[in-house]
């Protein structure tokens, strides 16, 4: 950790050191760029909102460019201790169930075709075969059941410090306990800069990019940025305990009909997740440093119904543990805006924000993606333009195949 009291100049500053702005860091310091520091409000990185994520890595989405980002995030897992010079990332390999409903069906086959176009792999299962690849599951309400065998989980923590790290042997430099406080414009045209006040001394920088998760209104509001939405909303998560029988490495599961997913974690460990709609469209906006961080009775209840009609051995000997809440900042769309914001009167500024609770999966890639836009003037490996920040005012959201949240 270092720390500045006086008024320094850099070329780049990254704000946020969760997995997404670790990952920037490392991508741009990857290509040579010296001048660079990240900015961590936390005593370490990862020490925010992705610390609560529950760190699932897959490549179901229903848009194409979304899809690529994550097979792309996949593969890089795969071989990130090759890359991070032996550091890991946790990953395990587990592979991942998907439930469908009749709401959900036609999605699900159109994504399976798109998929296959793509190079993921996925395939459908009959009831027989999902037994087999999960014998404690009760398939008897999904239809169809599509297997992505490469997916899995990944550890927050050490991937946000893994890329850090490296980064740092590259040359890139790093803050933590440092909270930007307030953030300027000075000047106009291509000779304009950002002067960001922070907890340790100004830093004036040709180049900010915003990486600030559920803190990022904040800081827009600082610099009179009004029209990029983005709601902080609240999302809960309850731990059980697996019995015996369901111990070990068992695959991760999207249950469609009750809108729920479960990561079964380590040896015996069991989370459970909502991907109901409705928690983002219909919560109020909360404050991310000031919200109710416990789950509620009627939430355990309602979470620990699911899990026992899609894995009856839970109900039997599962045994609930604790729960937890996270804040997912949340566009219209529950899509990423990944934008230089020069076209709006700032040059120099980026952003990768509202990430809607996609961020930890899609964050190898989203470093690669913002290393273009900041090198190259643009990301040009496939279209990333359908995430720019005015699509919120020109009626551009990004659709769906399916009503739920997250998944995408």
């Amino acid at each position: 950790m270092s720390h500045v009291t006086t008024f320094v100049k850099r070329e780049v500053v990254i704000v946020g050191g969760g997995s997404t702005g670790c990952s920037i860091l490392y991508h741009l310091a990857k290509r040579g760029v010296k001048d660079i520091v990240l900015l961590e409000r936390g005593i370490q990185m990862a020490s925010g909102q992705t610390s609560r994520s529950t760190a699932l890595v897959r490549t179901h989405y229903s848009n194409p460019s979304v899809a690529k980002m994550a097979l792309n995030s996949l593969n890089f897992f795969k071989r990130f201790e090759q890359e991070m010079n032996g550091r890991s990332a946790g990953f395990k390999q587990t592979g991942l169930i998907i439930g469908g409903d009749e709401s959900t069906e036609k999605g699900i086959r159109d994504n399976l075709i798109m998929h296959h176009g793509l190079g993921i792999e996925s395939r459908v299962l009959d009831f027989e075969e999902a037994k087999r690849i999960e014998p404690e599951i009760d398939p008897t309400s999904f239809k169809p059941i599509v297997y992505e065998p490469n997916s899995g989980y990944a550890d927050p923590s050490l991937t946000s410090n893994a890329f850090s790290a490296a980064a740092s042997e590259l040359g890139a430099n790093v803050m933590t306990e440092t909270r930007v406080t307030d953030v300027k414009k000075i000047g106009n045209g291509s000779s304009s800069s950002y002067q960001l006040e922070t907890t340790n001394g100004a830093i004036e920088a040709s180049k900010v990019i915003l990486a600030t998760g559920v803190w990022s209104k904040e800081l827009l509001a600082k610099l009179k940025i009004d029209f990029i939405p983005i709601k902080p909303v609240r999302h809960p998560v309850i731990i059980y305990r697996r019995p015996e029988v369901y111990q070990g490495t068992r695959p991760l599961i999207f249950d469609f009909p009750r809108r729920m997913y479960y990561k079964p974690e380590g040896n015996s460990l069991f989370y459970a997740g909502s991907i109901e709609l409705e928690l983002d469209t219909s919560q109020g906006a909360v404050n991310p440093d000031n919200y109710d961080i416990d789950v509620s009775y009627s939430e355990v209840e309602r979470f620990s119904k699911s899990v026992a009609e899609c894995l009856p051995i839970m109900a039997e000997k599962g045994q609930f543990l604790r729960g937890y809440t996270g804040v997912y900042d949340v566009t219209p769309d529950q899509e990423p805006v990944i934008d230089d914001l020069e076209g709006e009167g700032y040059p120099g500024l980026y952003c990768l924000i509202g990430l809607s609770g996609h961020g930890f999966k899609l964050c190898p890639e989203f470093g690669r993606i913002m290393s273009g836009l900041v090198l190259d003037g643009g990301f040009h490996d496939y279209d990333v333009s359908i995430f720019k920040s005015d699509r919120f005012e020109i009626g551009a959201l990004i659709e769906s195949k399916y009503a739920l949240g997250t998944v995408a």
